[in-house]
């Protein structure tokens, strides 16, 4: 009976084997090399063993002797099969299926199955009764098991949490204060890769005494919120719309529709916001995080909204009473400057660009950042300062197309400031940009005081559009209107707009 074991172990392991190749050439997938090599060990073990029983030259063995190589040899087989077993249930459930079934947990079962298997066989075999061999072993048992206390402990934690599967390979979770992703987990220990790309193990028990948070369940989308403390002289429905606006205007951010913007507490005079968002691959939550506080930041001291000093400490220094309005008179001459060399605005002479550059607002934009939306009320005009932006046109379909790049030193938005219209075609920074508003009251309060200026700033105008793209020449909407109307009414419905005689 032993020696039919042997023969039936070996050829269904060869069997198996040659059907698990077979799947990893139909499936596509590497060959299981240590799978082939532990069948070629097997089969090298078992035909050595049926040589010398048949060999009439080398010494014949004993029953004892024939009864440890028999086995040998099924045991071998045996674990082999288990193995052909283990990698055909990893590979089409697990990587096929994405079935969640942690290899450790399929070791343990095939440890379990071959203890089970060379006991009977120590028992059917060798005839050696159980009984007493466990009773004497009692001694030996207790040490080993003192010194495997631990080793125990975290197989035990392991199966434990692998039945309760508060996370799986992949996740994202936070465990004893650390964050990462789980890349593997085994009868002893769990492996965090965190964002920094550490390698973080961590026993199983010591996973399963701490608090665990995963960030990947029930689902992968999770609410992040975001911190600002500010000062309290803002109206905080201010500030909450600023924020609002802030974030509205990234395309890969949604607010939470509920809590959005909202006050956590006030206190020694300062008023903590949070905001909160949907982050949908918690992988992203540092970039997301970024653009969020980014456009924030632009979006308050766009509305003069200035974040403290987080320290809360005072600072003296000795500066002149005037020290504000020397900053303010160093700001205008700088704009004027920026102002006075372009091309397209010397229709004014010094005294009139001086007051138009007082009148203006500099604002600076995010890359990403939207400045002007196509079909938006608007009657300013914008001057790129510093930076570039991107002209994006609906299309019929109501796709968002591409047309120019504007660079410093060009503008947009002037049929908004003569006319009023709606803007006609989307404007978004492509870099940290910086930009010269001129809007209508400004532009009217020069043009009352001397309204030739008007005849001679349209001629800079169509002069400084000749360098606009041949496509957005046949756009634009102060051609069609000359063509439709001629020069002098589109004239006569400027001057009704800005109120210039």
């Amino acid at each position: 009976m032993p020696f039919a074991w042997m023969l039936n172990v070996v050829w269904i392991a060869l069997a198996v084997v040659v059907l698990v190749i077979f799947l990893s050439r139909l499936l596509k997938t590497r060959l299981p090399f240590g799978l082939i090599g532990s069948l070629a060990l097997t089969f090298l073990v078992s035909q050595g063993l049926l040589f010398w029983l048949n060999s009439d030259t080398l010494p014949a063995l004993n029953n004892a002797q024939r009864n440890v190589w028999l086995a040998v040899t099924f045991l071998l087989g045996l674990s082999t099969i288990l193995r052909a077993i283990k990698w055909t249930l990893l590979e089409l459930l697990v990587n096929r299926r994405s079935v969640k079934i942690p290899p450790f947990l399929l070791d343990i079962t095939e440890w379990f199955i071959m203890l089970v298997v060379i006991l009977l066989t120590i028992r059917l075999v060798f005839g050696v009764e159980l009984t007493g061999l466990l009773v004497t072993s009692t001694v030996a048992s207790a040490i080993i098991g003192l010194a495997l206390q631990d080793t125990l402990g975290n197989l035990i934690s392991g199966i434990s949490l692998q039945i309760e599967a508060p996370f799986s390979v992949d996740d994202w979770v936070e465990i004893d204060g650390i964050e990462g992703i789980i890349v593997r987990q085994n009868w002893r220990t769990l492996t965090l890769l965190t964002r920094e790309d550490h390698r973080v193990m961590l026993t199983n028990s010591t996973v399963a005494e701490s608090k665990i948070i995963n960030y990947s369940r029930p689902t992968n989308r999770q609410i992040q919120t975001v911190y600002l403390t500010l000062s309290e002289t803002y109206s905080p429905n201010l500030v909450k719309n600023v924020l609002v606006d802030a974030v509205n205007g990234l395309d890969d951010v949604t607010l939470h529709p509920r809590l959005r913007s909202h006050v956590v507490s006030m206190q020694d005079g300062c008023v903590t916001y949070g905001l909160s968002y949907w982050l949908d691959d918690y992988s992203d939550k540092i970039v997301t995080r970024d653009k969020v506080l980014t456009r924030a930041w632009f979006s308050l001291h766009r509305a003069g909204i200035h974040i403290p000093d987080p320290t809360g400490n005072f600072k003296l220094n000795m500066v002149p009473e005037n020290a504000q309005q020397q900053v303010h008179q160093h700001q205008q001459e700088r704009l004027f400057e920026a102002m006075r060399s372009l091309e397209w605005l010397e229709a004014l002479n010094e005294s009139q660009l001086r007051q138009l550059a007082n009148r203006t607002a500099v604002s600076t934009y995010t890359g990403g950042e939207q400045l002007v939306k196509q079909g938006d009320p608007g009657d300013s005009l914008f001057i790129i300062k510093s930076g570039s932006v991107s002209v994006y046109v609906r299309a019929e379909d109501g796709r968002s197309v591409y047309a120019n790049q504007l660079n410093a030193g060009d503008f947009f938005g002037e049929m908004s400031l003569l006319t009023g219209e709606a803007r006609a075609a989307s404007i978004r920074a492509n870099e940290e940009t910086e930009v010269i508003i001129i809007d209508k009251e400004a532009f009217s309060n020069v043009l009352a005081q001397d309204p030739t200026i008007l005849d001679r700033f349209l001629a800079a105008l169509e002069r400084r559009q000749q360098g606009i793209s041949q496509s957005l020449q046949q756009d634009s909407a102060m051609r069609r209107r000359e063509m439709e109307n001629g020069r002098d009414a589109f004239i006569q419905r400027i001057r009704r707009y800005l109120r210039v005689p």
